[in-house]
């Protein structure tokens, strides 16, 4: 139960990143909607991290490294596609 406590909990807290960030960035500029998806990502794998720090029993961290590698890859591609983004965005201007 403490799990799926845990798994509440966390999704209602990226919700909530998510929602401020994008309330943010659209008051303030365009440039901050680019970076939204890496540091979702960036929070999810610190989520994780601490997740298998303190939570995770037996078998359990090494599925948590799994989702941390894929969160990784995620993080990677977003920011690799927002900085491509702002470079084609510099060139036009």
């Amino acid at each position: 139960m403490s799990n799926y406590l845990a798994f509440l909990i966390g999704i209602v807290m990226i919700t909530f990143a998510s929602f401020f960030l994008y309330r943010y960035g659209k008051r303030k500029s365009n440039k901050v909607m680019k970076y939204i998806p890496s540091i979702v990502s960036a929070f999810s794998i610190a989520i994780v991290y601490f997740k298998m720090a303190f939570i995770s029993q037996g078998y359990q961290p090494i599925l948590d490294i799994v989702i941390m590698i894929i969160l990784s890859v995620v993080l990677g591609v977003s920011l690799l596609g927002a900085i491509l983004m702002e470079f084609s965005n510099k060139r036009k201007n």
